[in-house]
């Protein structure tokens, strides 16, 4: 009798289903694995919390001021530095890993940052769905005071760009700070070409050729 059921076409038919099924789950697991890979390495997963609990609106004072986009800060209580990029901007670099010269302005931009921040109090707060970057830095809107925030400051004073290649709460705002900025020719824009700026910029500037 069983094996009767075993050999009826509907046995058949349900058991290739039954195939089909743990095959698209198996594939939905491991695709999952690897989303969850990717994110992370980009710094798109928060850290289970903890930077929301540790860091977001809390009072820190900026220990070292690294670059025009990096801070060192330590959060009221902890003893331990944490490394600061300042989200939704992009400074010029002041040195990077393969050798190549600083970015056009990098200095000015650091300094400039220096002279707003490096020993200052100020409140870090962080964004909702992102918490870290590829290098594990605490990304964070630093705020020098509760009308103005140091990640703003860079571009509307012509320190930093506006950081198109990820969304974040103040994005449009920071877009229209920079296209303020370079209007009145303020800090490096009064003399960058397209050259000196970063890659990801020169990119997005082709990009908007070809649309047009």
């Amino acid at each position: 009798m069983a094996a009767a059921a075993r050999n009826h076409p509907d046995f058949a038919v349900s058991r290739l289903r039954r195939r089909k099924a743990l095959t698209l789950l198996a594939f939905t697991l491991l695709g999952g694995v690897l989303l969850l890979s990717i994110l992370n390495h980009a710094g798109c997963i928060p850290h289970h919390g903890a930077d929301w609990r540790g860091f977001d609106r809390k009072a820190a004072t900026v220990a070292r001021v690294v670059d025009g986009d990096t801070l060192r800060v330590r959060v009221d209580g902890d003893d331990a530095e944490t490394v600061v990029r300042l989200i939704g901007i992009d400074a010029p670099e002041l040195r990077s890993t393969d050798g190549s010269p600083a970015e056009h302005f990098a200095q000015q931009a650091a300094d400039y940052a220096r002279k707003r921040a490096a020993g200052r109090r100020v409140l870090l707060r962080l964004e909702p769905t992102r918490t870290r970057d590829r290098y594990d830095r605490l990304l964070a809107y630093v705020w020098l005071s509760e009308s103005e925030s140091l990640n703003l400051a860079l571009v509307r004073d012509g320190f930093a760009y506006a950081d198109r290649r990820f969304n974040h709460t103040y994005r449009a705002l920071f877009e229209q700070a920079e296209n303020e900025a370079r209007k009145k020719q303020r800090g490096l824009w009064k003399d960058v070409t397209e050259a000196q700026m970063p890659a990801w910029r020169r990119e997005w500037l082709g990009e908007r050729r070809e649309d047009r």
